[in-house]
This record gives structure tokens, C-alpha cells and sequence, in this order.
């Protein structure tokens, strides 16, 4: 081959490679670019999650500043779909904020942590006799496998979540358990001592099958929250907000005998005013028993609550994100002013 030949494709290699060179670089621009759109869009879809969760603690905060000796109700504004609806559109287009808000009242639930004093291992019997009902009613269904009676099953399940919370080793029952049987298993693991941290953790008792998890309705029936702290302490005081506890709760809060009563208070307690707001008197328990007696466990139940649960959801597109907080509502010993503090937080999807 010639010089000129030669030449040729030499400068023929260097225009093939410089073109791949340009190639190469619109490429990577392109998914730098894609990119860049993609980490924008995330970030832009938390912080409109994240947006909401302000805008709950704003007006959770104006609910207890407008009525600060007061109950709280579905009926009330933080409780109405449709008022929580108005807030997001009166904000500006543009401004940072979900698709989608929804606050529900973390007290309404059981609260696990509630069973027994963790440091001094004391049961709370009502707390005691609440369990006691709940269980039973799923060990005793003929759709539920046991080999054992169900008075039995029921008292070993509940001296287990006893013995998985209080700090000592020592059995609460004789068929209870603690971290030498937990220890022995195909995947060891320590009982806890202390309070369960996580709703999922239950499945880790003795006792609380799968199949127990989902008959209870565990994940929307009961909570690891319902905290009230003291200077030097947290306790547990457990009780349930009538006004806002699901049905299935509110059932085991009546009195047996007294079931008959449930759709009455159901009624009762969800009837709404021509504004959409609370039309019967729910501010107190001697309200709830001026109209139907003393039907309900007294040492279970009250009307206020200080713990809520929020879920924010924004979208994009066809991208969603959903976060999920907890808001603790307390009033300030010395500002006197009340605020909602976060006590957990995270990303759902």
C-alpha cells in the first residue's frame, strides 16, 4: 500500500474514533442528563412528602391550641378527610406539598407496652384482661389450629409477651418463656427485656404465630407507641381513645355482657353535624355514660389523645413516595406552647 493509502486510513481511524469519542460523550451526557432528572425528581417527591408532615403538626397544633382541655374525634378537623383536603389545595401551586394526607390517632390502638412495667415487671391487670379477650377470641375461632385448650394457649401467649418485656429472667407463667428457650432455637436470638420497638417484633414471641398476627389484625389494631413521659421515667398508661378506636378495639373495651351496645356507640360517637363536624357530646367518659351507663372498662378508655400517626404521600408522574411519622403533641413546662415532636420516622415506598 502507498503513502497515500496509508495516509488515508490513518486519517479515516482517527475520524472513526473521534466520532466514537463524540458518540460516547452524548451518551454518557444523555444518561448524566436522565440522571440528574431522575435524583431531581426523588428529591423533589421527599421533600413534598416531607412537607406534609409539617403540615400535620400544624394542625394538630391548632386543634389542641383552639380547645386544650378537649377530646379528639374523627369528627374533629384533624380527623376529616375533606378539611385536611381543603388546607393542601389553599396552599399555592408550586409550593412543596403531598397528593396525599392522612392523620389517625395512634391511641385509638392497643398499646403493647401498656401489658407490664418493664423495669419493675408489674402487670397492669386491665391491660392484663384486654389481651385476655383479644386472644381468645382467636384461639377459640374453629378456623384457628392449636393443639392446646384455649384457656391455656391463651394465658401462655400473654405470659410470654409478659416475659418478653420486663427486664428480668424469670417466668411470669409455667408454660412462659425467656431467653434460654429463645436461644435454643435453629436461629437463636435473646428475649428483649424491655419494650417491643417495632410491631413486627411480636412475631418473635412464643406463641404469636403468623396466623395469630393477621386474625388480631396486629399491624392496624395495636402499637408500640403510647409513651407518656414523666421527668425521669416513660410509662405506658394504655389507655384507648373510644373515639377514635377501630371497631374491632371499641368491642373489647365494652363490657362482656354489654356487647349489644357497640353499634349504638358506633353510631353514637361517628354521627356528624350540617357542617360535617361532631354532632353528640364525646368530650368526656361521663358523657359516653350519660347515654349508655357504665358500659365500658373505665381503666381502658379515655377521649384525648397525644399521639398520632401521619402519612404523607406525594406523586410525579407515575412516581409515588409515601413517609410515615409519629407526632408526639405535649405542651412546653416553661413556653406553655404546644408542639408535635417526631418520635419515629420512615419511607414506606
Amino acid at each position: 500500500m502507498n503513502q497515500r493509502g496509508i495516509a488515508l486510513l490513518m486519517a479515516l481511524g482517527s475520524i472513526a474514533l473521534m466520532l466514537a469519542a463524540v458518540l460516547q460523550a452524548n451518551i454518557d451526557a444523555k444518561f448524566a442528563i436522565e440522571a440528574t432528572a431522575v435524583t431531581k425528581e426523588r428529591h423533589e417527591l421527599t421533600y413534598n412528602a416531607m412537607s406534609g408532615i409539617i403540615i400535620a403538626q400544624a394542625i394538630l397544633i391548632k386543634d389542641i391550641t383552639d380547645n386544650p382541655k378537649g377530646h379528639d374525634a374523627l369528627c374533629e378537623d384533624w380527623g376529616r378527610q375533606e378539611k385536611i383536603n381543603e388546607v393542601l389545595n389553599a396552599l399555592p401551586h408550586g409550593a412543596g406539598k403531598p397528593t396525599r394526607l392522612v392523620i389517625s390517632d395512634e391511641l385509638g390502638k392497643i398499646q403493647v407496652n401498656a401489658l407490664v412495667d418493664a423495669k419493675s415487671g408489674k402487670v397492669n391487670s386491665a391491660q392484663d384482661l384486654l389481651w385476655d379477650r383479644a386472644i381468645r377470641d382467636i384461639v377459640s375461632s374453629p378456623a384457628y389450629e392449636s393443639d392446646t385448650d384455649i384457656i391455656n394457649e391463651t394465658r401462655s401467649i400473654i405470659d410470654c409477651i409478659i416475659d418478653w418485656i420486663d427486664y428480668n429472667e424469670e417466668l411470669h407463667g409455667i408454660n412462659s418463656v425467656e431467653s434460654d428457650y429463645y436461644e435454643g432455637l435453629e436461629t437463636p436470638y435473646k428475649s428483649r427485656n424491655n419494650y417491643f420497638s417495632n410491631i413486627n417484633e411480636l412475631l418473635l414471641v412464643k406463641g404469636v404465630t403468623k396466623q395469630l398476627f393477621s386474625a388480631v389484625g396486629i399491624p392496624n389494631y395495636v402499637t408500640v407507641y403510647g409513651q407518656s413521659e414523666a421527668k425521669d421515667s416513660v410509662s405506658y398508661p394504655g389507655k384507648i381513645n373510644i373515639n377514635t378506636a377501630d371497631m374491632g378495639v371499641l368491642r373489647l373495651l365494652i363490657k362482656e355482657g354489654d356487647e349489644e351496645y357497640l353499634p349504638d356507640v358506633l353510631e353514637h360517637r361517628d354521627e356528624r353535624n350540617d357542617d360535617g363536624g361532631c354532632m353528640n357530646d364525646l368530650t368526656s367518659i361521663g358523657a359516653y355514660e350519660s347515654m349508655f351507663g357504665k358500659i365500658f372498662y373505665n381503666d381502658l378508655i379515655t377521649t384525648q389523645s397525644h399521639l398520632f400517626r401521619v402519612d404523607s404521600t406525594a406523586s410525579i408522574n407515575q412516581t409515588t413516595k409515601t413517609v410515615t411519622a409519629i407526632l408526639f403533641r405535649q405542651q412546653d413546662p416553661k413556653t406553655k406552647r404546644w408542639k408535635c415532636e417526631i418520635v419515629s420516622y420512615k419511607d414506606t415506598r
